[in-house]
């Protein structure tokens, strides 16, 4: 596409981001050291819980979280045969919260850091206890990437995901809510991919297809956090895809802050997360373009 992030993202994540946000910039492409991964490997199992997996916010001694583990788990499997220790007791954490229709949900005690966190809203979009559909997604495509065995599993993920799309191409955060959530297509249309549902499912077109619309009504308004979802939509097929996907990178570079990060709206200060899943996604398209 012939354009670049305008600032160095990357020290501003090496200075200031969390392990999370640093394993985000090693698979955008930035390349790490030995010595800066043997060290992220330290934090990782310093910072894991006993039960296997990673704390909620990415803060030592909080409850494992789905969430957090799974994100991990993906960034980490490409060093599999380094890290196999890790990804092992990560995998069982994950796989002990597969609920019996098949999702994945959160334990109880992450109820109040959730809230802490978001607010009471937070709940409206990440309740605990019930099977989540975004997480499940997180969690379907962890496994697959790191060539968890178990089909059976595998499969219940990936049909809870399959029969619960609402007619809108979205999907509900859990089950019986009304409304559906474009903020979790994308994560979903990760995981049914990883386990290979692919571009000649009517769910997968659909999602991808309510997934566009909602990116080309983000990059409308300007909203840079729904371009987290840009690399969920793969390889443009039209000329029309290739604008939405164009928008959201130039979006992506202009709102980018001159100390490398970005802010969330509303806020002028840049937050590591958001930076790290914005310039991950950035590398990702222009590498790919």
């Amino acid at each position: 596409m012939g354009i670049n992030l305008h600032y160095d993202h990357r020290n501003y994540l090496v200075k200031n981001g969390n392990i999370a946000d640093k394993l985000r910039l090693a698979s955008a492409g930035n390349k790490l050291s030995d010595e800066e991964l043997k060290e992220l490997m330290r934090q990782v199992k310093q910072i894991q819980n006993k039960d296997g997996g990673i704390p909620f916010s990415v803060q030592p001694g909080n409850p494992s979280s789905v969430k957090e583990t799974a994100e991990i788990l993906a960034l980490i499997s490409n060093y599999e045969s380094q890290w196999q220790d890790i990804i092992d007791q990560m995998v069982k954490f994950l796989v002990s919260r597969q609920k019996n229709d098949g999702g994945f949900s959160e334990t109880l005690n992450l109820d109040p850091y959730i809230e802490d966190k978001w607010g009471n809203i937070g709940r409206d979009w990440y309740p605990v206890a019930k099977s989540v559909t975004w997480l499940t997604g997180k969690a379907l495509e962890a496994l697959c990437l790191v060539g968890y065995s178990d089909q059976e599993r595998l499969r219940r993920a990936r049909d809870f995901l399959l029969y619960n799309q609402y007619e809108d191409g979205n999907w509900p955060d859990y089950i019986g809510r009304k409304e559906s959530d474009p903020l979790a297509t994308g994560n979903i249309l990760l995981g049914l991919k990883a386990i290979g549902v692919g571009p000649d499912n009517k769910v997968y077109q659909d999602g991808r297809a309510a997934l566009l619309q909602h990116l080309k009504d983000s990059v409308e308004n300007r909203s840079t956090f729904d371009m987290a979802d840009l690399t969920a939509v793969g390889k443009p097929k039209s000329d029309l895809e290739k604008g939405v996907i164009r928008g959201g990178l130039e979006l992506i570079i202009q709102s980018q802050n001159e100390d490398g990060g970005w802010a969330p709206i509303g806020s002028k200060k840049s937050d590591p997360e958001l930076s790290s899943i914005l310039a991950f996604v950035a590398s990702k398209i222009i590498k790919h373009a």
